[in-house]
């Protein structure tokens, strides 16, 4: 038992001095994610929402990783880097969303989905399993605890032992130290079910999300009579209407507008200048002033 216990252990629990002559291994996915997200958090903060997508995707691996089912140990393994994939997926998705790039953000939430979801599926049954096992051996740690209840107290409660009962006692604490640790890797393994199970529900919400705005954009476009469901067209009209920039309340608001109206219509020269006053790198065009009324002839 003790070794099938030790094979588990994640590497932080390994002594101090194996891990100091090992070399330092390199940054995970997640770690990376973690050092990203600051700058990708100032730049949001900073409604520079395009810089943030590209500093998110950056992270996004060209290949997902295999997910090795070997052993308990690799598809905790896989497990994890699974984690921080899709950890590196909702960031991708946060931002794309903000930088009106929402066609990129719905392909995001829809593959972190499917990641977490491959990986529950992979984990379910072994770890169900592994369960199992922890659970019957509690069960049986704690009956012959319960069982030898009386004679344990008298061991130890003597101070001097002969070598029958020291081996008796030794035993018994085994026994208990079996119970303390088969209940630990209940806890272990329902803990990584829970958590990802969890996680393959919680992208739903994003991909209805991403899936209503474009379909509210597509009705909106579509019910343009002007344009005949022309993109381009939408785009122009709406842009040149002071009352939809209006509508979308704060800076913040108005910069996920217009950055959405130009990933529509990238050559929009309206959409750009707006973008351009929005963020104070020219000052907005004067107003027109009012032509003035003619008097009418004096008879």
């Amino acid at each position: 038992m003790l070794m099938r216990t030790l094979a588990l252990l994640p590497a932080l629990l390994f002594p101090a001095a194996l891990v100091a002559q090992a070399p330092a291994p390199a940054l995970s996915l997640g770690d990376r994610v973690k050092a990203e997200r600051p700058a990708v958090d100032k730049l949001m903060a900073d409604l520079h929402y395009p810089e943030a997508l590209k500093r998110a995707e950056s992270l996004l691996p060209p290949t997902k990783p295999a997910f090795d089912k070997t052993n308990n140990q690799t598809l905790v393994q896989s497990a994890v880097a699974y984690m921080d994939l899709c950890q590196a997926y909702r960031m991708a998705v946060e931002t794309a969303d903000a930088a009106g790039s929402w066609e990129k953000a719905l392909e995001y939430a829809k593959t972190a989905k499917a990641l977490s979801a491959e990986s529950y599926a992979a984990i379910k049954d072994p770890f169900s399993q592994t369960m199992v096992y922890y659970t019957q051996a509690e069960a049986r740690a704690k009956q012959v605890l319960e069982e030898n209840d009386a004679r344990i107290k008298d061991l130890k409660g003597k101070s001097v032992l002969d070598a029958g009962e020291r081996q008796e006692l030794d035993l018994a604490l085994s026994e208990e130290k079996e119970l303390v640790e088969d209940a630990k890797w209940v806890k272990f393994f329902q803990t990584y079910l829970d958590v990802i199970k969890r996680e393959s529900e919680s992208y739903d919400p994003l991909v209805k999300v991403m899936e209503e705005k474009l379909k509210g954009e597509a009705d909106q476009v579509a019910d343009y009579k002007a344009g005949k469901g022309d993109k381009l067209k939408w785009v122009e009209a709406v842009v040149s209407s002071p009352a939809y920039l209006e509508a979308q309340g704060d800076k913040a608001g108005k910069a996920r507008f217009l950055y959405r109206l130009a990933v529509l219509d990238p050559e929009s020269r309206k959409v750009q200048q707006q973008l351009d006053v929005l963020f104070g790198r020219v000052s907005a065009a004067p107003a027109k002033p009012a032509k003035p009324v003619k008097k009418g002839k004096k008879g």
